[in-house]
């Protein structure tokens, strides 16, 4: 005689029990046909013939008195049926049928699979058609979101822009701007983001929520000249104090313009380490760069739930003014350029948990919103990329920039069709 697998094995009274609590949550009828069990004698191979057994009693039992029975055998036929479904998705979980993506279920492995190698990968599952070439896209985020805002404009999106770096004469100046380029690198001059809480406080600004400290510092720019740096934007200047009290509230209402004039609006999250005034908690969009900064700052390290807490005010603000903007998130696959916590942790250790905190949060956001999509530039660029990096280990290749966009339009461009190069 044949022995029996592991699915026949008598059920002892232990994994009877768990069978049982695995389909029924009434501790009443539970302990009912547990007794019923007992009485009859009976012993089971499988949970499917315990459930037979089961139907057949509640089937005896439909005509009787919940009030006597303690129980419903209705609402117990109904918890079958349920976890019977649970069980079906359980058992399809790893098949291919019905999945957006069959190729999304399994690592690749050239090994098998017809020779399906991990650096071919596009990591989605589906393609969304969220833009066309006429839908008004705006951004905003870390170097490699400009990176992207290049691409957007180059390929021929319809990428808004409200305010340029070559729109200022005198007392206004922007590192790295390039006379001779033809694009924006953001939608307005609120330049590079790195940490969540930039993203909340350029909307709150915008729309007139928060008054933002007024705090200059002169740097020395090169050898000839000093200018006045503000913390809250990274890279842009001021040639004065009045230049820079002038183009406040010119900034402000670009910026409230490019959010409002968007329909879709992509974020790039780039590090989860910031540093905040200690006087009013404001944040500064990038590490203090003199002394005198130094002594009105502290270190932070954002958690899951201040990402999430950050982008999710970012979003409603916007949604307030604009009700009908659609978000996509992004993690920079740019590393740390240093870590503030180097007592305890080596910088590759800090990049590391700062990407896998912002993936967490990204995720979450996209779980709770409706319109908030997750677009995976993180792990083509980290994982699926045999070598993505330029000469510094640390930005990405124009190769790797043009196969972001090329999953970009994948995944994202109504009905697929690549926006070429104009």
């Amino acid at each position: 005689m044949a022995s029996k697998t592991a699915d026949q094995m008598p059920l002892d009274e232990e994994r009877l029990a768990m069978h049982l609590n695995a389909i029924f949550s009434d501790d009443l009828f539970k302990k009912f046909i547990l007794a019923d069990i007992a009485a009859e004698k009976q012993t089971f191979d499988s949970q499917a013939e315990l459930i037979g057994y089961i139907s057949a009693r509640l089937a005896e039992l439909l005509s009787s008195e919940p009030k006597t029975l303690g129980f419903t055998p209705s609402e117990q036929f109904n918890a079958i049926n349920a976890h019977q479904g649970r069980v079906k998705e359980n058992l399809e979980a790893y098949r291919a049928a019905g999945k957006p993506n069959p190729d999304g279920i399994f690592w690749p492995d050239p090994t098998r699979d017809n020779g399906r190698s991990l650096f071919s990968t596009q990591p989605y599952l589906k393609s969304l058609n969220l833009i066309g070439k006429e839908t008004p896209v705006g951004s905003a985020g870390s170097c490699f979101g400009e990176e992207i805002a290049f691409e957007f404009q180059k390929r021929g999106f319809n990428y808004v822009v409200t305010e340029r770096e070559d729109d200022y004469g005198e007392g206004v100046f922007f590192a790295g701007f390039d006379a001779n380029n033809p694009y924006a690198r953001f939608s307005a001059n609120w330049g590079i983001m790195f940490n969540t809480p930039s993203f909340r406080q350029l909307a709150e600004k915008a729309f007139g929520l928060r008054k933002m400290p007024r705090l200059l510092f002169e740097q020395e720019i090169d050898a000839d000249r000093k200018l006045f740096g503000d913390p809250f934007r990274e890279g842009v200047y001021f040639g004065s104090q009045e230049a820079f009290d002038a183009n406040q509230e010119k900034h402000n209402a670009a910026a409230r313009e490019a959010f409002l004039k968007c329909e879709v609006f992509i974020i790039t999250l780039g590090l989860n380490e910031c540093w905040e005034l200690i006087s009013d908690g404001t944040v500064l969009s990038r590490s203090p760069r003199n002394e005198e900064m130094m002594g009105l700052v502290s270190p932070k390290v954002l958690t899951v739930q201040e990402n999430i807490d950050n982008v999710q005010t970012f979003i409603n603000i916007l949604r307030e003014h604009n009700p009908g903007i659609k978000i996509i998130i992004s993690v920079s696959p740019i590393p740390f350029v240093a870590t503030v916590r180097s007592q305890a942790f080596h910088v590759i250790e800090a990049n590391t948990h700062s990407k896998a905190v912002l993936r967490v949060a990204a995720d979450e956001l996209v779980r709770t919103n409706n319109d908030v999509y997750y677009f995976p530039s993180y792990e083509l660029v980290t994982t699926c990329m045999e070598n993505p990096w330029a000469e510094d280990h640390r930005h990405v290749s124009r190769e790797t920039v043009g196969k972001v966009m090329g999953m970009f339009n994948a995944m994202f461009v109504k009905d697929g069709a690549l926006i070429e190069e104009s």
